[in-house]
């Protein structure tokens, strides 16, 4: 399924949830007003891993193209 989403991560202050889907992208939602606050797109493959940093100054994702 194209917007299935494959994986999730919480930013360390809740504040935020990103999630890596089958469209090839990594959407970050706002927790606070249920809305999609960014989109990334760049991935020629699904989306299987998302991480915030600690400090919260990054978001790395890894997808079924190795990007």
């Amino acid at each position: 399924d194209v917007e299935s989403i494959h994986a999730v991560a919480f930013s360390f202050d809740g504040k935020f949830l990103a999630t890596g889907t089958g469209d090839n992208k990594v959407k970050v939602w706002s927790l606070e007003s249920g809305e999609e606050v960014h989109c990334f797109e760049g991935h020629t493959e699904w989306v299987f891993s998302v991480a915030f940093s600690e400090d919260g100054t990054a978001l790395v994702s890894e997808g079924g193209d190795d990007l």
